[in-house]
């Protein structure tokens, strides 16, 4: 019998509990990278911060109200059910009470076969899901709340997504981009892009577009992503000097780093990381 191989990371704040339980595919590990659920019983009143990682999610919101931000200022509230993600930089979250989120985490290059769509038209934005997956996609909103664990409901969203997996006819170029994909990630980003179209036998033009269709973004920006993401959840884990990262990353001089962090990050390396809450802290561990 096929298990859910469930990881949780919960930190207890007084009396309550805020943390990620995140699950792996059972079926789909080709399209989805994990399922997750963001959970704070008590209530919450905050705003985070969180790392772009070059994917797209799809949200269901079973708490009270939630925000978006591109620049920390201006929120927009999230709908029940949302597409959100591929930001190629900052963004916020923002809650306004009990904390329950439950989302799919595609992986990159294979989205559009969910929304059936170029992923560069949906970057750094915000969606009602309704508008790709249609209205009774509100329903699974309503069945989930009743759900009695969130395995459950993360077994649910999978059986949902087969179903439309099974509409859609495979892109020809789809696992060369998805090769592509998994060399920036095994690199930590730090990678030459010129190696990549030579190696999946793409001229560069070409290589580009189908990434970009597919992923969401050019294959500089997604390995910067990932080049500080990998930074990021290394530092978090020892809080020593960076150097020896830096150095692992390609980094030759922390000012090139830096300039890098505040770009994708939108603040310096010493500022994102002491303003860190704990539902910044277990973002970073999702992916």
């Amino acid at each position: 019998m096929l298990e859910f191989n469930a990881i949780y990371l919960f930190v207890q704040i007084g009396q309550s509990f805020m943390g990620i339980i995140k699950t792996s595919p059972l079926f789909l590990a080709k399209y989805v990278q994990c399922f997750y659920s963001v959970l704070d019983d008590e209530g919450s009143n905050n705003i985070h911060r969180r790392l772009p990682d070059g994917t797209l999610d799809l949200v269901f919101n079973l708490g009270d109200a939630v925000s978006l931000s591109r620049d920390g200022v201006q929120f927009q509230h999230m709908p029940g059910v949302s597409l959100t993600g591929l930001y190629p930089d900052r963004s916020f979250i923002s809650y306004a009470g009990k904390v329950h989120l439950v989302g799919v985490v595609f992986q990159p290059g294979t989205a559009h076969f969910f929304v059936k769509d170029s992923l560069e038209h949906i970057k750094a934005s915000t969606f009602d899901a309704a508008d790709i997956f249609g209205k009774d996609i509100n329903f699974l909103l309503e069945q989930l709340v009743t759900l009695p664990t969130e395995i459950a409901r993360h077994q649910v969203l999978e059986q949902l997504l087969i179903k439309h997996i099974a509409q859609r006819q495979q892109e020809y170029h789809l696992d060369n981009i998805l090769h592509a994909v998994n060399n920036i990630h095994a690199a930590g980003g730090n990678i030459d892009i010129g190696i990549l179209h030579h190696a999946h036998l793409m001229s560069e033009r070409n290589f580009r577009r189908k990434f970009v269709d597919l992923v969401g973004m050019s294959p500089k920006q997604y390995a910067g992503i990932i080049r500080i993401k990998t930074f990021s959840k290394r530092y978090k884990s020892s809080r020593l000097n960076y150097n020896n990262i830096l150095y692992d990353l390609g980094y030759n001089d922390q000012a090139h780093f830096n300039k890098d962090f505040r770009k994708v990050v939108g603040a310096a390396p010493g500022v994102y990381f002491n303003e860190m809450n704990p539902m910044t802290e277990h973002f970073i561990d999702l992916i």
